[in-house]
């Protein structure tokens, strides 16, 4: 495939999301999109050009761990897409696309301004895809909203107090100014503690895949933006005491963020703590402020969006195909997900955080094993929500198959009705010779697939996520190190 200029990436991000968003009215076509638009944007992704270029006096270029991003963001969304497909609503399917048209331009451009625009245009377009349950009441989605609002003013006035700190080098105070405002926006956005007063509500009205991708994804947009901010600005972090802030963070964040997600039954609030949770690590390797730390802060994020991908696909097949063999395959994939984002998975995820816990036993003893027994909250947490769920579980009865005309009325049918009743009686006459050649091991087979589709397209995509999870697991070392080499061609880590 050849390479693919930056500006028509983000063209055909745009197209994709028009072409979901108009398909998702009958289901065939809402799967193939969806199916069509995450090869392609994938291939795109990975065979975007690492050329930079100018516009409107803007620089745009793709870095590599920008790259790997994307890469990741497009298969995980087009993953939650197509298990959004099996639903009878399919509302939100576009909007799983639509906010990568402003979130690429965020990882592309190099002004922390159009940055923070573009991030709060792509969190404001997630909170039209959510559902608000109160109708006389402000609720999750508007909280969220008016939230990014006032967020993204704080984060434009710290860029602004660092920009005005070479001209007066003594003025030391706008530095902490700075940090004040950047720490509030980011703590806002990232409903760390204790500024998440929002995720519950906000997880209440928003659809499991939509908040998969909002926390997962949507989310670590801020700490790409901070750092290239950083490294515009070295002084934010040689006279400030930022590190030393994110460790607190993440510390507040662990504790908090497993202690709310053991007493959840909720699927949304479960998934929104237990992200909580596992920002908490993020912090605590980005507090280290090495090239170590960073690398396994970029791990860390990757393992928490696979975890939440996987948790909010898994109930969502499980609520739309309803079926004896699908619903404990999507119970299995929802613990290998949790567990993920729990950090006890054997392979990468379990590396990074014990990599983070052993450098906390080796300075502090007690943080050491607060953070093992955050743990199990969230453990608890699960193991609750899983023991709901199985309890819960009635298979549907089975749709009746045969045709089950209306009684006749008086009125003649309309020649378009009769035209397409005698086409469908052509096509079933057609099939029924075909069938007839069909050995009947085979027929009952294809029967059975024609009878229940969605079951087996559901099972298939849940196994293959959970082979996907074994792969990404077994390898660690291979992960590990593509992550620290495209994190050291950062241009603020040269």
């Amino acid at each position: 495939m050849p390479t693919i200029a930056l500006p028509l990436l983000v063209f055909l991000i745009a197209a994709c999301a028009l072409i979901v968003h108009v398909a998702r009215y009958w289901r065939p076509s809402a799967c193939a999109s969806s199916v069509a638009a995450t090869v392609l944007l994938v291939s795109a992704t990975r065979n975007a050009s690492t050329d930079a270029f100018e516009f409107f006096g803007l620089s745009f270029a793709m870095q590599p761990l920008a790259r790997d991003f994307l890469l990741a963001a497009m298969a995980l969304s087009g993953i939650l897409a197509i298990a959004t497909c099996f639903g009878e609503s399919r509302r939100t399917l576009g909007f799983l696309f639509w906010s990568w048209i402003v979130w690429a331009i965020a990882l592309l451009v190099n002004d922390f301004v159009v940055g923070v625009f573009t991030w709060a245009a792509g969190l404001a377009t997630m909170v039209l895809a959510m559902e608000p349950r109160r109708v006389q009441r402000v609720g999750g989605a508007a909280y969220y909203l008016v939230l990014i609002i006032i967020a993204s003013a704080m984060l434009l006035l710290g860029h602004r107090f660092v920009q005005l700190y070479p001209l007066t080098p003594d003025q030391t105070s706008l530095i902490e100014l700075s940090i004040l405002f950047l720490t509030w926006g980011l703590g806002l956005l990232l409903g760390i503690v204790p500024f998440l007063v929002w995720l519950g509500p906000m997880a209440d009205e928003s659809p499991l895949p939509i908040l998969a991708v909002l926390l997962g994804l949507g989310q670590p947009i801020g700490f790409w933006l901070l750092y290239q901010l950083i490294g515009q600005y070295p002084r934010l972090i040689e006279l400030s005491n930022l590190l030393a802030i994110l460790g607190y963070g993440g510390i507040a964040a662990i504790v908090v963020g497993s202690a709310l997600a053991s007493l959840e039954r909720r699927a949304g609030r479960l998934m929104s703590f237990a992200a909580l949770y596992a920002l908490g690590f993020v912090l605590l390797d980005l507090s280290r402020g090495t090239l170590d730390g960073m690398t396994n802060a970029v791990l860390e994020i990757f393992a928490r969006a696979v975890g939440l991908t996987l948790m909010a696909a898994s109930i969502t097949i499980a609520r739309t195909v309803q079926n004896r063999w699908v619903n404990p395959v999507a119970v299995v994939v929802f613990i290998f997900g949790a567990l993920n984002l729990a950090g006890i998975a054997p392979g990468i995820a379990l590396a990074t955080r014990w990599n983070l816990l052993l450098e906390l036993e080796a300075t502090d003893a007690r943080l050491f094993y607060l953070a093992m027994a955050s743990t199990i909250g969230v453990l608890i947490g699960t193991a609750r929500f899983v023991m709901q769920w199985l309890a819960q579980f009635e298979p549907m009865p089975r749709r009746a198959t045969e045709y089950n005309p209306l009684p006749l009325s008086g009125k003649p049918l309309p020649l378009l009705t009769r035209a397409r009743a005698g086409v469908q009686r052509r096509v079933t006459a057609f099939g029924i010779c075909l069938a007839r050649r069909v050995p009947p091991p085979v027929r009952r087979i294809a029967r059975g697939i024609a009878r229940e589709w969605r079951a087996v397209a559901g099972t298939a995509l849940l196994v293959a996520l959970a082979l996907f999870l074994l792969y990404y697991n077994a390898m660690p070392n291979i992960w590990a190190e593509h992550a620290l080499e495209a994190t050291q061609q950062l241009p603020f880590l040269r």
